[in-house]
């Protein structure tokens, strides 16, 4: 089996596509406007025959924030050679006003690999080997394309490797998801923490198996679990002096 990790970064400290510092206050569960084309089925091309997913129902979720709904395949990491591997392409679909496309500026991508000039760190790789969880957002009053986590490299385990959960932001030049930096990691993950959490009372066979508890949303269950409170720490760490 092919180890290739979706990013270029292996760590979650990478630079910012924002300009200003976010803030818990500029997020929302809620997006500013519906998108369009929400339940329209998938089409029948190669990323959505291998990933068995054909007429599968477009989300209410905007990732590249275009305006357009997109499809976002739930797809297991494979964890052995029995197991079928799917690329990050085959887990994001991007609605058009003609239907979907794959991501990925690679004509963009290409004159930096051949003249080894440096990208943005943890840009996702439309071939790079994944898993797909049920995603989570997070909307941005200072950005049109929302914060999003999915991508893991250990669904579908949620919490044996909690920190595989990155945040991430699409990132337009190269058309495809980026790894945010870690104080945005920080913001991100607080406010969810903050908004599935508060009240909430979990037993520890709830962080086990989440699905069985939130079969629709189960990552909204693995932010209140002790694995990810540590991977957060962990980060909060990273970030001090």
């Amino acid at each position: 089996m092919k180890k290739i990790w979706i990013a270029l970064a292996s760590v979650i400290c990478v630079v910012s596509a924002q300009a200003a510092a976010l803030q818990r206050a500029d997020l929302s569960l809620k997006p500013p406007a519906a998108c369009k084309g929400a339940g329209r089925p998938a089409p029948k091309m190669k990323e959505t025959v291998h990933a068995e997913t054909v007429g599968a129902a477009a989300t209410t979720i905007d990732l590249n924030g275009d305006g357009w709904c997109d499809w976002i395949m739930t797809l297991a990491y494979p964890m052995n050679t029995g197991l079928p591997e799917y690329g990050a392409k085959e887990a994001i679909l991007l609605g058009t006003d003609k239907g979907a496309r794959t991501f990925g500026n690679i004509e963009k991508m290409r004159p930096h690999w051949k003249q080894q000039l440096p990208v943005p760190d943890g840009l996702v790789m439309p071939d790079g080997v994944t898993g797909m969880a049920p995603v989570l957002v997070a909307y941005s009053s200072k950005s049109k394309a929302p914060y999003f986590i999915g991508f893991s490299n250990a669904y579908p385990d949620f919490v044996a490797d909690a920190d595989s959960y990155a945040v991430y932001q699409w990132n337009t030049e190269f058309d495809t998801p980026q790894m945010v930096s870690n104080a945005d990691y920080l913001t991100v993950m607080n406010f969810l923490r903050k908004q599935y959490c508060e009240g909430k009372h979990y037993a520890s066979q709830d962080f086990q198996h989440p699905e069985t508890s939130n079969a629709d949303h189960p990552l909204e269950v693995v932010m209140c679990s002790p694995q990810m409170a540590a991977a957060i720490e962990r980060a909060e760490h990273r970030s001090r002096p």
